[in-house]
């Protein structure tokens, strides 16, 4: 997954409209890292997709067609993944530290959508916040954030 989207990055690195690029890099990145969380466990419940795809569809506002065309093609690219380094990299060059804040919490409400909160998600979410120098205070915010909407959805 990792060097395809690095191919990807580099097609769009090709394009002359920079600010379509990084759009299109924040999503993809985004997209890339909560496919991960949600299938990290060899499982997708329809739950986190959904939940995937609304998350993107929200925080990007994307329509639902274009969400899930995200989606699909981060789903798909996961099989080729090799090293979240070079993703997490990315991260480190293009966020801020409160987009970094809440790509966290994304990563939590997709790892709560199924209701179960696997050791394969936790260790991935911890990694990355880790690997993105996000503070572990805020890490431990967004999980608490996380779960409290997904109990408020549950309601």
């Amino acid at each position: 997954m990792w060097s395809q989207i690095r191919k990807l990055f580099e097609q769009i690195g090709d394009s002359a409209d920079v600010e379509m690029r990084d759009a299109r890099d924040v999503r993809l990145i985004s997209a890339a890292l909560l496919a991960e969380v949600a299938t990290v466990d060899q499982k997708l419940d329809d739950r986190e997709r959904t939940t995937l795809a609304q998350v993107l569809q929200q925080h990007y506002r994307l329509d639902a067609d274009a969400a899930v065309e995200l989606v699909d093609d981060a789903l798909a690219r996961r099989e080729q993944a090799t090293s979240l380094y070079e993703f997490t990299q990315a991260v480190n060059d293009q966020f801020s530290e409160q987009d970094k804040y809440l790509l966290v919490r994304q990563m939590w409400q997709v790892a709560f959508s199924d209701d179960v909160i696997e050791a394969f998600e936790e260790h991935l979410i911890r990694r990355v916040a880790e690997l993105i120098y996000l503070p572990h205070g805020l890490f431990t915010r967004a999980r608490a954030e996380a779960r409290e909407m997904h109990k408020a959805e549950g309601q």
